[in-house]
């Protein structure tokens, strides 16, 4: 009698992941330099060199899942997405505002008194909310299209041109096939911006 054959469902063993990642070619490895600091972007605790190495290290101890049948550089991109996603909300929800300057006194005069506060932000709730409803909006249109995501986070992180192809590790045909169908998956969008 036969054992089970292994199903999507199923996750990959320690041996399998070490495997596949070792097995990834350099073209491979140089997108997920790329996607580690589109995902990085903006995080202070962590560089992209810090995330790829956190999300390997996961995967390969178990601790995140890799399902049968899905490439290494996908898997690699989710968990690095997910990883800064969890660093993003710890840092928003933190007792301290990491980007806050902080007075210590030294440099204040004697008897100034309390200092105003500015708001360094002045969008508005609904600003926020009809942006945060956009970005969600264009994450779902490019779902799926792993080039047009890398063109996107380039573009997000505000490379251009050759810089931006350079970013994304593609080369110039596959950069501009990604490019024409972000273009045209966000041609909804612009429709509904320039109505407003």
């Amino acid at each position: 009698m036969e054992p089970p054959k292994p199903t999507d469902d199923e996750e990959l063993s320690r041996a399998e992941r070490e495997a596949l990642l070792g097995a990834m070619p350099p073209g491979d490895w140089a997108r997920a330099n790329s996607l580690a600091r589109m995902a990085a972007y903006g995080l202070a605790e962590m560089g992209p060199d810090d995330l790829l190495q956190e999300a390997m290290t996961d995967l390969v101890s178990l601790d995140r899942t890799w399902r049968r049948g899905v490439a290494p550089l996908v898997t690699l991109k989710v968990a690095m997405r997910s990883i800064a996603s969890n660093a993003r909300k710890k840092a928003a929800n933190a007792p301290i505002d990491q980007y806050a300057t902080v007075s210590t006194g030294e440099d204040d005069p004697p008897d100034s008194g309390p200092r105003p506060v500015h708001a360094l932000d002045e969008l508005s709730p609904a600003d926020i909310a009809d942006g945060r409803e956009q970005l969600a909006w264009i994450e779902r249109a490019v779902e799926g299209d792993s080039e047009a995501e890398l063109v996107l986070m380039a573009w997000i992180m505000g490379y251009s041109g050759q810089e931006a192809r350079s970013e994304t590790g593609l080369d110039a045909k596959q950069f501009d096939a990604a490019r024409q169908r972000l273009m045209r998956k966000l041609k909804p969008l612009a429709a509904v911006r320039n109505t407003k």
